[in-house]
């Protein structure tokens, strides 16, 4: 004999709850997509560096930030620089910037592209400003540790007006080729330049100062462009000279 199950809660005196179908699949498709919603995030949406402003986010502003780097102001346009952070108006560690070549000319959106170019006769320089409380400044460094380790100390005559130093087996820097040469201000540039691991990239050429009010500066360009170092770096030292409030 078969027994109704409504008979059976009446003749135990339970209740008969009526529950809809569809809320049980409905729950099962909410928490599924919250999941995803939560893989997208992760996956596509805001960073720790993208809330701290240390996000590549490039701008065509031209507005200005008062930034002190060690003490020193420096009222520095927003389209040179590469990071948010470095549009507020404070003390900063380090400012990290960006220009194009030939003119040194800030970030717009037509030349976005050559901005992120890594090709081997990429125009963008980078270039960084940063507290520098070092001992001992690059260029002594290069005369104190590396010079002396060269196949001829005394260098000999490389391309383009400078003296280059090359390096044997073993010393740590025989695939780097290091130059220097004598700027009118009296002062010394000391570059070095380093091939990339990926041959697409090419060469990049840095050099690495302490400028006159102790803050560091380091820039970096493709070796394509060395021809024009004594230009680009009389161009960057305008450049940053044109950041000090007048």
């Amino acid at each position: 004999m078969k027994i109704d199950q409504r008979d059976a809660d009446a003749a135990l005196g339970g209740e008969v709850h009526a529950h809809s179908s569809w809320i049980l699949p409905l729950l099962l498709l909410v928490i599924a997509a919250a999941i995803a919603g939560g893989f997208f995030i992760f996956l596509a949406g805001p960073t720790v560096d993208d809330f701290q402003g240390n996000a590549p986010w490039p701008t065509a502003s031209a507005d200005t930030a008062d930034i002190r780097i060690d003490g020193a102001l420096l009222r520095i346009p927003a389209n040179y620089t590469k990071f948010r952070r470095s549009r507020s108006n404070g003390d900063q560690d380090d400012v990290p910037m960006h220009a194009l070549l030939p003119n040194l000319s800030p970030w717009s959106p037509g030349d976005a592209k050559e901005f992120a170019s890594n090709a081997p006769d990429a125009r963008v320089v980078h270039f960084t400003l940063a507290t520098d409380r070092a001992t001992l400044t690059y260029q002594e460094k290069f005369e104190r540790g590396i010079k002396p380790l060269a196949d001829k100390p005394e260098g000999e005559p490389g391309p383009f007006g400078l003296t280059q130093y090359k390096f044997g087996p073993l010393t740590g820097y025989e695939n780097t080729e290091w130059f220097t040469a004598a700027l009118e201000d009296g002062s010394q540039l000391v570059m070095r330049c380093d091939a990339s691991p990926n041959a697409d990239f090419g060469s990049s050429c840095m050099r690495v100062t302490r400028m006159a009010d102790n803050i560091g500066l380091t820039y970096k360009f493709k070796r394509a462009h060395l021809a024009q170092w004594k230009q680009l770096d009389a161009k960057i030292m305008a450049l940053i000279a044109s950041f000090h409030p007048k």
